[in-house]
């Protein structure tokens, strides 16, 4: 029986993994936070947020400065890296940027990373569905994608169109029933919806922006992803730090202060201390995926979730509501949406391989398979009178083979 589906397992799947248990266990104390201690600031959150990537970055900077003693921006390629061999190049490093352009790089990255993250938030500001962002975070993973296509040129292969055409559809469903089943009234117009659908696609395109630029320097300055993320921290607070100025975040903390125990304002400073660590250990996995990787792993990842996200919401009855009453068209649909999306990310990444309209050729698995057999073909054709392998052509055998798979 010809088999149309199947998993396929990937070596250092383990990084991505973390990055995704970290959110979660993320998500969850922001969750506690807010029902048990009556506390939500997006923008405590936002500073938190780069105060823990810079010291995870800080602390991984001192530790490979104290025994690997490698420079911030120009680093000699080992053997290998985390688990997979590397090929060095004759003339040893190449980057095609400078100091100043890589720093101005990073600077944009962490204005980008305080305006997503800044805009992630903003459905608490006005009454529409607090899955919202997350709904429509498929559109990171096409925007990703044009970003790995046309900017880093790298190749676009069958099953990954296939998938983007897919989740494309999806998402144009999503943003149309929203329409339908939001509740307009007096205090949320067709405009202010509107507003917020753009505020979203702009914080998810910022998203893409880090996300592009991140893999630029990883594949392109052989930037050590470690030291990107403890720059990103810095420039990261140094925006939050002046919009503060603006917008205070220590209003609700003075006003936590007044209304709360001494024992709760332990209990918050302490569930902070929490959130800084989940975010500087979600963001180190992050960046080690993004390097391995790409940057529509991580975010494929993170969409996955959002089916059970979208039962636990329904059940306790703080999203897809209409009137106060529980909107079940509007739920199935969405998590109908959200498990096609789910999948096709899947495919997309290639931890599902489809076996139909040709959509295995060109992933890991099938790619790994055909290298097995040509290199065995390779042996057998350069097989000596003795019957062992002619040792003098192998660095020509190996050349066929990488040629074999670039054709492929």
């Amino acid at each position: 029986m010809t088999k149309i589906i199947t998993f396929a397992t990937r070596p250092n799947l383990i990084y991505p993994l973390q990055s995704l248990i970290y959110t979660v266990l993320r998500d969850l104390e922001v969750t506690l936070i807010e029902k048990l201690l009556n506390f939500s600031d997006s923008l405590v959150y936002t500073l938190l947020m780069f105060i823990g990537e810079f010291f995870a970055g800080l602390i991984v900077f001192l530790y490979q400065k104290k025994f690997v003693d490698k420079s911030i921006f120009k680093v000699d390629v080992p053997d290998k890296y985390m688990n997979l061999e590397l090929i060095k190049a004759k003339n040893g490093v190449r980057t095609v940027d400078k100091i100043p352009k890589m720093i101005f790089i990073l600077f944009c990255c962490g204005f980008y990373d305080f305006i997503q993250f800044l805009l992630s938030n903003e459905h608490k500001f006005i009454n529409v569905s607090r899955s919202i962002n997350s709904r429509l975070r498929g559109l990171l993973i096409i925007f990703d994608a044009l970003f790995y296509y046309f900017f880093l040129r790298l190749p676009k292969l069958r099953h990954q169109i296939f998938c983007l055409i897919i989740i494309g559809s999806c998402l144009l469903i999503v943003i149309g029933t929203e329409f339908i089943f939001q509740e307009i009234n007096i205090f949320l117009s067709y405009g202010r919806f509107a507003l917020v659908f753009i505020l979203s696609f702009f914080g998810q395109f910022c998203s893409a922006l880090i996300d592009f630029n991140e893999k630029y320097l990883f594949e392109f300055n052989n930037m050590n992803p470690f030291y990107a993320l403890l720059f990103q921290g810095i420039f990261g607070f140094f925006f939050s730090c002046i919009y503060s100025i603006f917008n205070s975040p220590f209003k609700e903390l003075k006003e936590f202060k007044k209304n709360k125990t001494t024992s709760e304002l332990i209990i918050l400073i302490f569930c902070f201390i929490i959130y800084i660590i989940l975010s500087g250990l979600k963001n180190l996995f992050r960046v080690s995926t993004t390097k391995i990787f790409t940057p529509m792993t991580t975010t494929s990842l993170d969409y996955i979730l959002n089916p059970i996200y979208f039962i636990v919401y329904f059940s306790l009855g703080e999203d897809f509501m209409y009137k106060n009453k529980r909107n079940y068209p509007h739920f199935f649909i969405n998590l109908f949406i959200g498990l096609i999306i789910s999948f096709f990310s899947l495919v997309f990444n290639e931890f599902l391989i489809l076996f139909f309209c040709n959509l295995d050729k060109d992933t890991y698995l099938q790619i790994s398979k055909r290298s097995t057999q040509d290199k065995n073909y390779i042996k057998l054709k350069y097989l000596n009178k003795s019957g062992n392998v002619d040792n003098s052509d192998d660095n020509s055998n190996s050349s066929l083979s990488r040629s074999s798979l670039s054709n492929e």
